[in-house]
C-alpha cells in the first residue's frame, strides 16, 4: 500500500483516528498527571478537546473543500478546548491547518511544513514557554520531520518516522522538567501528542481502525441520501438571502430597486433618514452588493444560502405537498436539558424556532390549528423525556394541556400566546425558565393586522380596513395610517431600559411600513422575513430589569454560592463538568445536586473526573449578558493556580469586540474564599460603583481571605497527586487529619492534626484567634456526611459569643472540590468592611 497526498477525505479519518486514539489513552494521560490540578486532568481536557473535532466531522453530509475542511476544524477546536493543555491542543491543530495553503492535494513537504506552523502557534500561544512540555515535543516533531530524509511519496513511513520522532521527544521529557523527573512519569500533554500522532499513522496502517473510518465516511454519503430524500423538495429559485445596510438615506430608493428586482426575489427596500435596509433572494450576491455601493457604503452584509439551511432540518411525514395537514421540522440535537417543542404558523417561522435552538417545530395548515392527535405524533418524534410545550396561539392552549395530560413523556405547557413570546422562550432556553417567564411579562409582542369589521373595544373604536395593533394579544391601537400606527406603537412602548427590536414581516408587509419598523429611535433592531398570512408584522420589544445594574458578576460553580446567598444580586454562575464512569458529563449543580454527587462517591465509590468550562461556554455566556443590557462584566473565577479556567474566559474575552468591557480576575482563592469576593462585587454593583472602583476594591480584598479545610480521608488526595501511596498508608494507620489551606492561590499543609479532636482543636484555636484580632466575616462549610455537618456546625458554636462575628452561612461543599478532598469540613474568614 502506498499513500502519495493527502486529500479531505483522508483528512477526515486521520483527524477521526487522531480523536478515538487519544481518547482510548485518556485516563492513561490522566494517571500521568500529578499536579494537584482540581478542574480537570490533561488526558480528560485533551481527549474532549479532540471529542469536538471529531464531534463536527462525523456530522458531515457531504465532502467538504479543503478550505472548508479547516474553517470547519479551526471552529471546533478553538471553542472546544478545555484546560491549558486543550487550548495548547487546539493551538498545535490551528497551525498545523494553517500550513495547508488552501490545497486539496497534500504531500508530506506540505505536512512537514504544517506541523512547523504548529510548533510556532503553540509557543506562540503561551506567556512563558516550559520545555519539557508538549511545547517540547511538537518541536521536536517539526524538526525532525524537516530531517526526513525517506521516500516522498509515501506517507506510511513519513508517518511512522514522525510518530518515532514525537516518542523520543516524550521519553526526553522527565530530562528536561525537574518536576517530572521527580514524580518519575513523562509529561502528560506530550504524551497526549504523541497519541494524536500515533492515531493519525493508525488511520493508515491498522486494518480495524481502517474499516471503521470507512464505514464512517460511507454513513456520511448515505445521510446525504437519506436527507435528500427526506427533506422537503422545494424549488428554490433563488439560493441566496441577501441582506444589507446601505450607509446613506437620501437618495431614491426606487431606483435602487429597480436595479435590483430582476436579480432576484422576496424583495425588501426600506429606508430612513440615514440608512436604506435591503433583503432579497438571488443567485449573484455579488452583483446586487456591486449595484447598492453605488449609492453608498456598506454594513452588516448577511448572505445565506437558504439550500443549506434546508439541508440542516429533518422534516418529518416527507413533504408539503398536503397543505391541509399538519407537519413536523424535527432537529434533536438541540436538546439539552430539555426540548423545546413550539407551534409555528409557517415554515419560515419554523425555521426560525430551530436556528434559535428549538428540538421539535409543528406547523400547521392554512387557517387550521394543530389538533391533539397532530401534537401527539410530533412529541412521539422527540427523542427526550423532558419537554416543553410553547402553544405560541391562545387557541391552542387547551389542546395543548390536554397533551401534556396525556403524555407518557413529561410534557410541560407554557401559556405562550403569540409566535415571538414563544421565540423568546425558545432563545432563552439556556436561561433559567423561572427567569425567562419574568424576564417575557417584561416584553411587548405585537401582532400588526387590519381590522375585518367595525367594532369597538374599551374606548376603542376600530373601522373595518384600519390598521389595528395587539400588544401581548390585546387590541390596543387603531389607525388608518400603517406609519402613523407604527409610530404611535414605538412612542408609547419604547423606553430606556429597551434592548431591541424583532421585526417579522408578512406577506402583507409594505414598503411604507418596511420605512417605519426602522425609525426605533436608535435602538438595535432585527428583521425576519416570516411570510405569515394576516398579519402584516409582528414586533418583538425586548426590556431589560428597570432595577438591573450595568455591570454584572460571573463567577464559576467552585465558589459553591448557593441561591440564599446570591438573593437578588446580579450573579452568573458558569458551571465546571464532572465525569463518573463513561463518557457523560455533569455540569457541576446544574445536572447533578450536591446530594447525588457525595452519594456516589461514598456509597458507590466512584472516582469523579473534573473538567473547566469551555471558551464557546464563556463566550455565549458573556454575549447573552451584553445582549441583555449589562455595559460591563466583571468575572471572578477560580485562582488561576488551581485551575485554568481564567484561560478559557480569556480566550473567550478575546473573540468578542466587547473585550474592553469584560474584567476577568484572579481570586486567588477557591470555595467561598471567591464566594464572598463576588458577593461583596455584585453588591458594589448593584449600589452603582463604577466599573473601576469595583475591580479595584475586589483585588484589595481578595489576599485578606483565609481558608481552611479539614480533610476526613486522604485517599483522595493521594489520588490527585497530592501525597504518595506510602504517606497515605501510614496517615491512615495514625488517623492523620490534615489541615489544609489555600494561601496566595494555592493549597498548602497548614497542620497534620492526630484525628478529628485534634483537628477540631486546632480549627478552633485559629477561628478565635482571627476574631480576637478583629471583626470578621465568617463562612462555615461541610461536604461528605452527617460527621463532616456536625463538625461544621460545632465550628461555628464556637465563637458563637464573641460580638464581631459576622456569620454569614453554612454551605455545603460541591462536586469540583469534593472530587479532589473527598469529606471535608472547613472555614472561610475575611475582615469584616465598616
Amino acid at each position: 500500500m502506498k499513500i502519495e497526498h493527502l486529500n479531505v477525505t483522508r483528512l477526515i479519518k486521520l483527524f477521526i483516528a487522531g480523536s478515538r486514539w487519544m481518547s482510548k489513552y485518556a485516563d492513561i494521560l490522566n494517571d500521568l498527571n500529578v499536579y494537584p490540578v482540581p478542574d480537570g486532568d490533561t488526558g480528560t481536557n485533551m481527549s474532549m478537546t479532540m471529542q469536538a473535532v471529531e464531534n463536527e466531522l462525523v456530522k458531515l453530509n457531504h465532502e467538504p473543500t479543503m478550505h472548508e475542511f479547516c474553517e470547519l476544524l479551526s471552529e471546533a477546536i478553538l471553542l472546544g478546548a478545555r484546560g491549558n493543555s486543550g487550548t495548547i491542543l487546539s493551538q498545535i491543530v490551528q497551525g498545523f491547518l494553517n500550513g495547508f495553503e488552501d490545497k486539496e492535494e497534500l504531500n508530506i513537504d506540505d505536512i512537514t511544513r504544517s506541523f512547523e506552523e504548529a510548533s510556532k502557534l503553540a509557543y506562540k500561544a503561551v506567556s512563558n514557554p516550559v520545555e519539557g512540555t508538549m511545547l517540547t515535543v511538537i518541536r521536536v516533531i517539526a524538526e525532525k520531520a524537516k530531517e526526513y530524509d525517506g521516500p516522498k511519496d509515501n506517507f506510511i513511513p513519513y508517518l511512522s518516522y514522525v510518530k518515532e520522532a514525537a516518542h523520543q521527544a516524550v521519553e526526553e521529557t522527565p530530562n528536561q522538567l525537574l518536576k517530572l523527573k521527580e514524580a518519575g512519569v513523562v509529561d502528560a500533554g506530550g504524551m497526549g501528542v504523541f497519541y494524536l500522532i500515533e492515531g493519525f499513522e493508525k488511520s493508515i496502517t491498522d486494518p480495524e481502525m481502517l474499516k471503521d473510518l470507512e464505514r464512517i465516511v460511507k454513513s456520511q454519503a448515505h445521510r446525504k441520501e437519506r436527507l435528500e430524500a427526506t427533506n422537503i423538495e422545494v424549488d428554490i429559485e433563488f439560493k441566496y438571502c441577501t441582506e444589507f445596510i446601505v450607509q446613506a438615506g437620501k437618495f431614491n430608493i426606487e431606483e435602487l430597486k429597480e436595479e435590483i428586482k430582476g436579480m432576484g426575489d422576496s424583495m425588501v427596500v426600506a429606508q430612513s433618514s440615514t440608512k436604506t435596509k435591503t433583503h432579497i433572494h438571488t443567485n449573484n450576491p455579488g452583483a446586487v452588493l456591486e449595484i447598492a455601493m453605488k449609492y453608498g457604503g456598506l454594513d452588516n452584509i448577511k448572505i445565506d444560502n437558504m439550500e443549506l439551511q434546508h439541508r440542516s432540518l429533518h422534516l418529518a411525514e416527507g413533504d408539503l405537498m398536503d397543505q391541509n395537514s399538519a407537519h413536523v421540522m424535527v432537529q434533536n440535537e438541540n436538546t439539552e436539558k430539555k426540548a423545546y417543542f413550539v407551534i409555528a404558523d409557517t415554515y419560515e417561522m419554523g425555521e426560525l424556532f430551530i436556528k434559535s435552538g428549538a428540538t421539535c417545530v409543528l406547523i400547521g395548515g392554512q387557517g387550521q390549528n394543530p389538533s391533539v392527535a397532530d401534537m401527539e405524533m410530533a412529541i412521539a418524534k422527540i427523542d427526550a423525556e423532558d419537554i416543553v410545550l410553547l402553544p405560541n396561539n391562545k387557541n391552542i392552549i387547551s389542546a395543548a394541556k390536554i397533551v401534556a395530560e396525556r403524555a407518557s413523556k413529561n410534557v410541560e405547557v407554557y401559556e405562550t400566546k403569540t409566535m415571538l413570546e414563544g421565540n423568546f422562550y425558545v432563545k432563552n432556553k439556556s436561561e433559567n425558565l423561572e427567569q425567562v417567564v419574568k424576564d417575557a411579562r417584561r416584553n411587548k409582542s405585537i401582532e400588526i393586522t387590519k381590522a375585518v369589521r367595525d367594532t369597538k373595544v374599551g374606548d376603542l373604536i376600530i373601522n373595518e380596513g384600519n390598521y389595528i395593533a395587539l400588544v401581548n394579544g390585546k387590541i390596543m391601537y387603531e389607525n388608518k395610517n400603517l406609519t402613523d400606527l407604527i409610530s404611535d406603537l414605538y412612542e408609547e412602548n419604547i423606553d430606556d431600559n429597551t434592548l431591541n427590536i424583532f421585526a417579522v414581516l408578512g406577506n402583507e408587509s409594505t414598503d411604507e411600513g418596511n420605512r417605519a419598523i426602522l425609525n426605533t429611535k436608535g435602538i438595535k433592531h432585527e428583521e425576519y422575513i416570516g411570510k405569515q398570512d394576516n398579519y402584516h408584522y409582528y414586533l418583538y420589544i425586548e426590556n431589560k430589569d428597570p432595577n438591573q445594574p450595568e455591570i454584572a458578576i460571573i463567577t464559576d460553580s467552585t465558589s459553591d454560592l448557593s441561591p440564599a446567598l446570591i438573593g437578588d444580586l446580579s450573579v452568573n454562575i458558569i458551571p465546571l463538568k464532572i465525569k463518573f464512569d463513561g463518557n457523560k458529563y455533569y455540569k457541576d449543580g446544574v445536572d447533578i445536586s450536591k446530594t447525588d454527587f457525595w452519594h456516589k462517591i461514598i456509597t458507590e465509590g466512584v472516582v469523579p473526573k473534573t473538567s473547566q468550562p469551555s471558551p464557546a461556554e464563556f463566550k455565549n455566556l458573556y454575549q447573552r449578558l451584553l445582549k441583555r443590557g449589562y455595559k460591563k462584566i466583571i468575572t471572578i473565577l477560580i485562582s488561576s493556580k488551581l485551575s485554568g479556567t481564567q484561560q478559557a474566559a480569556k480566550v473567550a474575552r478575546g473573540m468578542l469586540p466587547e473585550e474592553k468591557d469584560i474584567a476577568i480576575i484572579d481570586s486567588k482563592n477557591v470555595w467561598l474564599g471567591s464566594g464572598h469576593l463576588v458577593l461583596e462585587a455584585a453588591k458594589m454593583a448593584k449600589a452603582g460603583e463604577s466599573f473601576e472602583t469595583i475591580i479595584e476594591n475586589v483585588e484589595e480584598m481578595r489576599n485578606k481571605g483565609k481558608i481552611y479545610f479539614v480533610v476526613d480521608e486522604l485517599k483522595y488526595l493521594e489520588r490527585g497527586g497530592r501525597i504518595g501511596k506510602a504517606s497515605a498508608k501510614i496517615g491512615g494507620v495514625l488517623n492523620i487529619k490534615p489541615i489544609l489551606k489555600v494561601e496566595d492561590g494555592e493549597v498548602h499543609n497548614e497542620k497534620k492534626a492526630i484525628g478529628d479532636k485534634g483537628a477540631m482543636k486546632y480549627m478552633e484555636k485559629l477561628l478565635k484567634q482571627e476574631a480576637k484580632n478583629g471583626s470578621i466575616v465568617l463562612y462555615t462549610g461541610w461536604g461528605g456526611t452527617k460527621h463532616q455537618s456536625e463538625n461544621a456546625d460545632e465550628l461555628r458554636k464556637s465563637v458563637e459569643k464573641f460580638d464581631n462575628v459576622d456569620y454569614q452561612s453554612r454551605c455545603e461543599v460541591g462536586s469540583t472540590i469534593g472530587s479532589h478532598s473527598g469529606p471535608l469540613y472547613g472555614m472561610a474568614i475575611y475582615p469584616k468592611i465598616k
